[in-house]
């Protein structure tokens, strides 16, 4: 295990951190931003890019509990019929909206992966997840598609279920594991014990998903390094494919809800957080897995591993994904969209203003951006290293076209402390992230980073009151 330095950790501990799933970070895209600016989006990158590959996002936003350490975007409902009216009088409606748009500028989407997210689209029952897929069947070439995923909340769905799900084409599953430790399942208010999986793991579903994914909380309130070594146990046991282990983000501000895991108690603080993750990767390292990337490991024989080794990989908002994911087209509420390294664009998180707009014919989207070269630069070298831990300066040099020393003359002025403190190591041609330095990769990146460098508590502040736009909109969502 890494030894972690209690002054080391304080002295680079901030409140506030980004995961740079996207860089620029969604705080500094345009709010004026409109159904007629993504449609120009759309237009001017895939009319340009018609061959490249896209990964399409569908968002639910439905769940029937509300989980406490939860930070997706959801409407917790026990009316079905709210879910329906969403799928048939919304959901479709948008799919309908973009691809008559791409039909009219003769535009055909090279999809080569799905991805359902939520939310819970497991909610859907199988009748209406049927016609989801038909609908997207009948917009898109189904016989070009990689992966497709649905995340699988395991309280909600059964073998049959399971089975179901591979009939209809999808041949990956993503399930909300978080931890196996009752108490603390008890305190994020979501019980699922391990014996669940028994039941839904069977063979006949191993046999048609040969990869499955667990998502981990690392950071719950109730967790112990003893805990974490029993979920982890547990975890290595059922042997899924890959395994994402997040740091759990906790932000009452915009989740409100999130203050109800503190009534037992508080949440471990920083120095245990990075305490519990180094025992996460020794306990996933010594059962067989690789890191794949800053929140992934995968089974070396997983497309996820392979894709690492060929610097094929990249880290994106779904964890880290094979090289199809660096595009995304998304519907639903609060769906997320890049288009190459040149736009971002996301949906409305509001119910009400994402019905509103798809009834009156408008792309429901209320924020997004077109990347400067300055950012495009940016995101490369923040994303290389998040997903590789590494960045070779020739590399970036030959993509870009600039003299890497002489461009980043300033951020690279302030590694000093990095260097000194055995973070980074730092060659003629390259930065390498050490072992004990992926605990700060936030804070490493971060650097690089020139809308939000964090320097000063000043600088946290200022943070703070560029994301307060969005913070009345989502908190009550």
């Amino acid at each position: 295990m890494k030894k972690l330095d209690a002054n080391l950790l304080k002295k680079y501990h901030n409140d506030i951190f980004f995961n740079y799933s996207e860089y620029p970070t969604k705080d500094n895209w345009d709010y004026k931003f409109t159904s007629e600016d993504y449609k120009k989006q759309l237009d001017d990158w895939l009319s340009k890019n018609k061959n490249e590959p896209i990964i399409f996002y569908v968002h639910t936003p439905f769940c029937e509990q509300l989980c406490y350490f939860c930070f997706c975007s959801k409407e917790i409902t026990k009316n079905y019929e709210n879910v329906k009216n969403y799928l048939y009088n919304y959901l479709f409606k948008e799919i309908d909206l973009l691809f008559n748009f791409l039909k009219e500028k003769n535009i055909k989407l090279n999809v080569k992966e799905i991805y359902f997210g939520g939310g819970s689209p497991t909610y859907y029952k199988q009748e209406d997840f049927k016609k989801l897929i038909d609908k997207l069947k009948n917009s898109f070439d189904f016989s070009q598609i990689g992966d497709f995923t649905v995340e699988i909340d395991p309280r909600r769905v059964d073998e049959e279920k399971l089975l179901f799900y591979h009939e209809c084409g999808v041949n990956r599953l993503s399930f909300g594991v978080q931890d196996f430790d009752l108490a603390v399942q008890k305190r994020i208010n979501r019980v699922q014990p391990p014996e669940l999986f028994d039941k839904l793991l069977t063979k006949k579903v191993r046999d048609k998903f040969k990869v499955f994914n667990f998502d981990l909380l690392v950071g719950l309130p109730g967790q112990t390094n003893e805990s974490i070594e029993n979920t982890l146990d547990k975890v290595v046991q059922i042997r899924p494919t890959q395994i994402q282990p997040m740091l759990m983000h906790y932000d009452p501000f915009k989740r409100n809800y999130m203050v109800r895991m503190l009534k037992d108690g508080p949440l471990p603080d920083f120095f245990d957080r990075q305490h519990m993750f180094s025992i996460v990767e020794d306990k996933l390292t010594n059962a067989g897995y690789v890191r794949a990337g800053l929140e992934s490991y995968a089974l070396p024989t997983d497309p996820l591993s392979k894709a690492i080794d060929n610097e094929n990989a990249l880290y994106a908002s779904l964890g880290t994904q094979t090289g199809a994911a660096t595009n995304f087209v998304s519907i639903g509420s609060s769906g997320s969209g890049c288009l190459g390294e040149e736009y971002y664009s996301q949906n409305t998180y509001e119910q009400a203003s994402y019905r509103k707009r798809i009834d009156e014919g408008k792309f429901p989207v209320f924020r997004g951006m077109k990347l400067t070269e300055d950012d495009k630069i940016r995101r490369h070298v923040i994303q290389f290293i998040r997903t590789y831990f590494k960045l070779n300066f020739s590399e970036v040099e030959k993509i870009f076209k600039i003299d890497f020393k002489k461009y980043f003359i300033n951020e690279l002025g302030l590694f000093d402390e990095f260097v000194k403190d055995q973070l980074v190591v730092i060659s003629d041609n390259e930065m390498t992230v050490t072992g004990l330095g992926t605990n700060f990769t936030s804070q490493i990146t971060n650097v690089f980073d020139k809308y939000n460098r964090i320097n000063t508590s000043e600088d946290q502040l200022k943070i703070i009151e560029k994301q307060r736009p969005i913070i009345q909109t989502i908190q009550d969502f």
